[in-house]
């Protein structure tokens, strides 16, 4: 346990170095932008930090096994001074923790429900692999070599301080899949839904996801779903954030993030041209021509390495594609495990009534962001398609949890909306959602299968080898 309290605290400190990463993007780039809430800031700096790393880390896998070390200390040692000089290059003005404001002014409700959310994430952890060396670990995670090396080199050199302790070594990418990649998509999902919702119904929503017992079993089935099904959450994120942002060097973001979706899988490139037409055609048509001009400009350097990605993969490219049926029989099990979102298809007719615009008096005690609701549209139809035609993983497992969440709250906002003046029947109807969520989340067969690891003859004899 104190090993991997170790390992736990060497990530949050690369998360820290990821958000300072991505301010001083901001900073040197000069990208000054709107968020929707500071949660999105966080998010919007981490992911773009870690993907600034993960093409650096790269250079640095170049160098001779004897150099690398050197080139990894010597990098954080000069960010450590870099971030630390009390001159006008420091550009820490706010710390991480202060955009974590908005935590002091739950209420009672919004901290019950942010106490069950993190605790819940804590004990879902699915049985970890448990291999001697690297090589098997990876096979496990992607027996179909989809991956691109340059996502494996990355982890390599991320967590090289570990690279000679080899039970570690392997542990903290098992670490990585689960606490890195499920933790991103959570806060990411957050706030997708704060565009939407408020901030107590975003909450219920990310509990919903995570108290689901599909959220366990898909990662014991696949737990590599973890990163594959999830990028499909954060490319459509990344859209809305820069149609949102009011900057066109917004467009950096949304193009690097496309690069990494297609580390992920090569095929995942359709997402470019797709996001760029439609973008510049009808998202950021209030714009003026030039704004969006220099939009696609601030994309090349994201369609470019995504270009290389997939030649660079293009003999090794297996076009496969995803039955109707099989997406309705996967959607069908989800809810059969999850009450919570038997709800899902009347928010998914609401939303299609909202946005032909035939909603009547249905919508008039709730309104959502129409310009949003399309973006919406268009990225679930988006990752259908791509889900069906070309990759089929991008539209199973946690993209479909994400997506019937996200239904299920509709007409919850619209029950909340209709009575926004009865304030203590709000609080009856969300205290009964709460409990929908907490009575079908199998909770102690998930502290079963976090015994299970630890208590095991072969799983103790791992972990008493670190």
């Amino acid at each position: 346990m104190f090993q991997s309290g170790i390992l736990l605290a060497y990530m949050f400190f690369m998360g820290g170095q990821w958000y300072l990463l991505g301010k001083e993007i901001d900073h040197r780039f000069k990208i000054y932008y709107r968020a929707n809430s500071s949660m999105e800031r966080i998010v919007y700096r981490i992911i773009m930090g870690s993907i600034a790393m993960m093409f650096l880390f790269n250079i640095f896998s170049f160098l001779p096994e004897s150099l690398i070390s050197y080139a990894f200390w010597g990098f954080f040692s000069i960010l450590g001074v870099f971030y630390s000089w009390p001159t006008r290059g420091k550009i820490i003005e706010e710390t991480m923790m202060s955009q974590f404001g908005e935590i002091r002014f739950l209420d009672s409700f919004e901290k019950t429900i942010l106490i069950l959310s993190c605790l819940t994430f804590l004990i879902s952890l699915p049985e970890l692999p448990m291999f001697q060396n690297i090589s098997a670990l990876k096979i496990y995670f992607d027996p179909q070599a989809e991956v691109s090396g340059i996502f494996w080199n990355y982890l390599s050199i991320l967590y090289y301080p570990f690279y000679k302790l080899p039970q570690l070594y392997n542990l903290i990418w098992s670490f990585h899949f689960y606490f890195i990649g499920l933790g991103i998509f959570i806060l990411t999902f957050y706030c997708f839904l704060r565009y939407f919702f408020s901030r107590r119904l975003s909450m219920l929503g990310v509990f919903a996801v995570l108290s689901t017992w599909s959220f366990s079993r898909v990662l014991g089935s696949d737990y590599f779903s973890s990163i594959s099904t999830t990028t499909s959450l954060i490319w459509l994120w990344s859209i809305m954030w820069s149609t949102r942002s009011n900057t066109y060097r917004s467009g950096l973001f949304t193009g690097l993030a496309c690069s990494y979706i297609t580390l992920i899988n090569a095929l995942n490139i359709v997402l470019l041209p797709l996001g760029l037409f439609f973008c510049y055609k009808y998202f950021l048509k209030e714009k003026t021509v030039w704004y969006r001009k220099q939009w696609l400009k601030y994309n090349l350097l994201g369609g470019i390495i995504a270009l290389a990605v997939l030649v660079g993969r293009f003999d090794q490219i297996t076009l496969s594609f995803n039955h109707l049926h099989t997406l309705v029989s996967m959607l069908a099990d989800f809810v059969y495990r999850k009450a919570f979102f038997a709800i899902a298809p009347i928010g998914f007719f609401l939303s299609l009534l909202y946005f032909f615009n035939r909603s009547g008096w249905i919508f008039t005690y709730a309104s959502f962001d129409r310009n949003k609701m399309q973006e919406l549209i268009f990225g679930i139809s988006t990752i259908i398609f791509v889900g069906i035609m070309f990759n089929p993983t991008f539209v199973s497992d946690f993209s479909l949890i994400w997506m019937l969440a996200f239904f299920s709250l509709i007409p919850i906002e619209w029950i909340f909306q209709s009575i926004s003046r009865l304030r203590s029947k709000r609080n009856l109807i969300y205290a009964m959602y709460i409990l929908v969520c907490l009575l079908d989340s199998h909770l102690e067969t998930r502290f079963r299968i976090i015994g299970k690891m630890f208590l095991e003859i072969e799983s103790l004899k791992y972990f008493i080898q670190l």
